[in-house]
């Protein structure tokens, strides 16, 4: 009898441990796939602001652009830099905060072409989360996170 519990509480401090290594072994896992839908959850969600903001920009421009009924563009310096403050601030005055962090007017380029198309280009470069890098545990150095989110729009001249 006596030697039938000691075994009964000898499986049970064994059972424990099991469960601990589990944790152990199981819980990176789990917090690298939780960063992971982390990070790639707010890329989408800037990629999509970027977008949304160059098209509200390729609107306004494509509204504003053409000179007299000629039917031709003309971007001038002003125009320009109120397509560059829309993409950037969310109006046109520039003034506020930025909608992303470190977007600035000089990453927004606008252009036409031969057809009168007016197109917006934005490159912003994207930060992470939680830092500039993964740092690889075992194998030391890391893994770089940073990158370049583009948009682009381009529209007819209305």
């Amino acid at each position: 009898m006596i030697a039938r519990s000691i075994r009964q509480g000898s499986s049970a401090r064994c059972q424990r441990g099991v469960a601990m290594v589990e944790f152990v072994v199981g819980a990176p896992i789990l917090l690298l796939l939780l960063y992971g839908i982390c990070e790639l959850g707010q890329m989408f969600i800037e990629s999509s602001m970027l977008a949304d903001a160059a098209q509200n920009a390729n609107r306004y421009l494509a509204s504003n652009a053409l000179l007299g009924s000629t039917g031709v563009v003309n971007l001038s310096g002003p125009l320009i830099n109120a397509g560059q403050n829309l993409v950037v601030y969310g109006n046109v005055n520039g003034t506020g905060t930025p909608l992303l962090p470190q977007l600035a007017p000089g990453q927004v380029t606008i252009a036409s072409d031969a057809d009168n198309n007016v197109s917006v280009s934005v490159a912003y470069p994207y930060q992470s989360l939680f830092g500039g890098a993964i740092p690889l545990f075992f194998t030391g150095g890391s893994i770089d996170t940073a990158g370049t989110l583009s948009a682009f729009t381009s529209m007819p001249s209305l």
